[in-house]
């Protein structure tokens, strides 16, 4: 608007349209549409008129209702859809997908966490925090994790999955050891790996057996 305002202006000014253009940064047919409005319709022809084809807007009202509304499911359900969204305002599908993407919104993503019912939690938990930002001298500190029931697959290479047209398939060499279980602890203070690897190994022959390794 104040591009358009501004032709109208300097043209008032006696300048010729190019120079209009020019100094507007506009080709000289946008002066010459622009003057044409103005003469027509005054002021109110400056405004943006309707467009065949232009896509509706929706108000910032409505957006921001989309947005925050996503996290109080409506009576009786769990969450919103989008088509119940959309149903709600009277927009689109692909309305309500755009501003919950642009917003990080999924209702349909659920993530699951678990609080501890010991009762001296807290304390416990002050404890590590406080190991592991003031380690006493000369302490060591791990961390540890653990990776149960890996299989042990001996093959050359994977198979491909089942699928439509065609079955599952598995290279002739392809022998299951059981199960194994790899436990790490990560010295916190030097950064040193401590594994230890503890599987059932199988073999036809002779059965199964526990054998287990321990790496420094």
């Amino acid at each position: 608007m104040v591009r358009r305002w501004r032709i109208i202006l300097l043209r008032s000014q006696g300048m010729s349209q190019q120079a209009v253009a020019n100094e507007v940064g506009v080709n000289r047919p946008v002066v010459a549409l622009w003057e044409k409005r103005f003469r027509d319709g005054g002021m109110e022809g400056l405004k943006e008129g309707y467009r065949s084809g232009r896509k509706p807007t929706i108000s910032e009202e409505v957006k921001a209702e989309i947005i925050s509304e996503a996290t109080r499911p409506p009576s009786g359900h769990t969450q919103w859809s989008t088509p119940k969204m959309a149903k709600a305002k009277g927009v689109s599908n692909q309305t309500v997908q755009k501003l919950w993407k642009a917003n990080g919104i999924k209702p349909h993503i659920k993530r699951t966490f678990k609080i501890s019912n010991d009762k001296q939690f807290e304390a416990k938990f002050r404890d590590v925090i406080e190991l592991y930002l003031n380690p006493p001298d000369r302490a060591l500190v791990l961390a540890c994790d653990e990776k149960s029931q890996c299989q042990a697959l001996k093959r050359t290479q994977p198979g491909l999955p089942l699928g439509v047209g065609h079955i599952r398939t598995a290279t002739h060499d392809y022998i299951r050891h059981g199960t194994i279980t790899i436990f790490a602890a990560l010295n916190y203070l030097d950064g040193k790996i401590f594994h230890h690897c503890s599987h059932f190994w199988r073999e036809l022959s002779v059965g199964a057996i526990q054998h287990s390794c321990i790496f420094y």
